[in-house]
């Protein structure tokens, strides 16, 4: 029995709409691909990022007396520039200095600074992390 002539352009219709969707699909068409992650966002929101993350790890720095901070600004380490902060933080049992690296506008390493590292940057009061630690006291 032969093909009828209208079934048969139907079926190449709907063969060449499957094939361009196949295609389409990719090509994407730029949907549907991540956007490229810039690693060098400026952390806008560095201090309220500073805080949240000490709120969850407040070990060692909660007998602060007084917390300094200095603004981003980008350095190079190895191969790549970050954007950083240096927190200040003097306590009764001594003065403890965090380097903060960001990736991307948020908080990739809160670590120890080492001792030259944080001796160029200016800093600035950070009375926001004092009134943090203490209602973090008061709920223990």
């Amino acid at each position: 029995m032969p093909i009828k002539t209208g079934v048969s352009r139907a079926c190449s219709v709907f063969l060449l709409v499957q094939l361009a969707a196949a295609g389409t699909g990719c090509s994407e068409f730029g949907f549907g691909r991540d956007k490229a992650v810039d690693p060098n966002l400026f952390p806008e929101n560095y201090k309220k990022d500073v805080l949240a993350y000490v709120e969850k790890h407040p070990a060692e720095l909660l007998n602060a007396r007084d917390a300094t901070i200095s603004a981003p600004a980008l350095r190079q380490f190895g191969g790549e520039s970050r954007y950083f902060v240096c927190l200040r933080a003097d306590a009764p049992d001594g003065r403890k200095e965090k380097m903060v690296i960001f990736f991307s506008g948020r908080i990739n390493q809160f670590v120890d600074a080492e001792s030259n590292q944080c001796n160029a940057v200016q800093y600035q009061p950070f009375p926001e992390f004092l009134a943090q630690l203490r209602e973090l006291k008061q709920k223990k």
